[in-house]
């Protein structure tokens, strides 16, 4: 009896964990069902509210009249909103650089090359560079190759000076004129090792900004000297030359308005011709032959050859191919 009694006892012992556990899984089971019906009742909210937006959304559209755009003027437009370019201008003995709105466009830190006279000039509407020279005026005749590089520049252009190293050696009273007509009240002073900036537009006196440095002996350069200046940009329309509607002028105003420094070709007034008919050759044998024309960046003496060229009897012009410094592949 009393052996019995023992194992009577002992007996709900034994269940007790296990009624523990099945407590705690039908806990665990109501926990995540309550979770997915919550997660269910969010999903709806989300739905109906995006329906219902889209639904008042759709009624305004409806109410509100159409507008008519007039692309170009909008492109126009957008082309003259940034009403000006943060322009930064460094000149010093080893190094010259142009930074537009923050972004390096031009910098030449070679040592022991490319001194002189730094140029860049930009589009006054879009910002774009257009050519980019380095004239050695510390050598004879390269003031007077940079004077003649300037003429062939259109009016309105943005310039950019920076000297690098030395630039004014040969630096002559015409070249110092030139940049005094561009409004440079430093041009006539510089001498020796001066470091030197500027930025203006093509034009009589359409001077922006200067930055000048003197050499304290022949010995040693000017401190480096850094031009900041912001430059108002122009309306395209103001910029762009009244031509004649032909498709030979849609092909050079897409030339000239990315490139500089061809003269005549974007003359507003008196452009040069940009097609030619020479007259044919009776047996010509080398007809047939391609012709490659290998230039450097001296666009004058270039278009000056091409000329010369296009206007022999018995050329065949689609066998000419150009190849020439610069940052566009532009076909004239």
């Amino acid at each position: 009896m009393d052996q019995s009694y023992v194992e009577l006892k002992s007996y709900p012992r034994q269940y007790k964990p296990m009624k523990s556990f099945i407590n705690k899984r039908s806990i665990t089971k109501i926990f995540q069902a309550g979770l997915v019906v919550i997660l269910l009742v969010t999903v709806v909210i989300n739905l109906l509210f995006i329906m219902d937006t889209k639904q008042k959304l759709s009624q305004v559209a409806i109410k509100k009249p159409p507008v008519s755009y007039d692309i170009k003027k909008l492109e126009n437009q957008k082309l003259s909103t940034s009403r000006s370019l943060s322009i930064e201008v460094l000149s010093s003995k080893a190094r010259v650089s142009v930074a537009v709105d923050g972004t390096t466009i031009m910098e030449d830190a070679e040592d022991n090359r490319n001194r002189g006279i730094h140029i860049l000039v930009l589009n006054q509407a879009t910002g774009s560079v257009m050519a980019n020279r380095n004239f050695d005026t510390y050598e004879a005749h390269e003031g007077d190759a940079m004077v003649l590089f300037l003429n062939m520049i259109s009016p309105g252009r943005i310039l950019i000076f920076a000297i690098k190293d030395e630039g004014t050696f040969n630096l002559l009273k015409s070249a110092r004129e030139k940049l005094a007509w561009y409004g440079s009240k430093r041009a006539k002073d510089l001498h020796w090792r001066d470091m030197w900036a500027m930025v203006a537009f093509k034009g009589a006196g359409e001077y922006i900004g200067e930055s000048y440095s003197k050499s304290p002996d022949l010995g040693n350069w000017g401190s480096p000297v850094l031009l900041k200046v912001d430059v108002p940009l122009r309306d395209v329309e103001d910029t762009e030359c009244k031509w004649p509607n032909k498709e030979i002028n849609k092909r050079r105003k897409a030339f000239c308005n990315k490139v500089e420094g061809y003269g005549s070709v974007c003359s507003c007034s008196d452009p040069s011709p940009l097609e030619f008919h020479p007259q044919p050759i009776s047996h010509n044998h080398v007809s047939h032959l391609p012709v490659a024309v290998i230039a450097s960046n001296r666009p004058h003496y270039l278009f000056r050859m091409l000329k010369s060229l296009l206007s022999a009897n018995g050329v065949r012009p689609e066998l000419i191919t150009v190849y020439i410094d610069g940052y566009f592949e532009v076909r004239a």
